[in-house]
């Protein structure tokens, strides 16, 4: 049985990471006007991440060190459970 790949959506978050990284390495020398803006416009029209991963790959400020680049939403920290004889000795039982 063959795996189903995921398929992650590209947010404008991510979009816009990915014309970062892309500006910088056009500022390094690493990408010519053409290559930049080539990558630019694909990097806009993107719709899944590893397409953006593609557009930055080969670049040493790329790839993404960590996917995905969503804020993760915190969780609410666990209710400790009381211990037993400290609990009732609180209580004053």
């Amino acid at each position: 049985m063959a795996a189903r790949r995921v398929r992650m959506l590209a947010s404008v978050a991510d979009r816009d990471r990915a014309i970062r990284i892309l500006q910088a390495s056009f500022t390094a020398g690493r990408l010519t006007m053409d290559e930049f803006e080539q990558r630019i416009e694909l990097a806009i029209g993107s719709r899944d991440f590893r397409e953006l991963l593609a557009l930055t790959a080969d670049l040493p400020c790329g790839p993404y060190d960590r996917l995905p680049a969503h804020r993760v939403t915190p969780r609410l920290p666990a209710r400790r459970q009381s211990r037993g004889w400290l609990a009732r000795l609180a209580r004053g039982l």
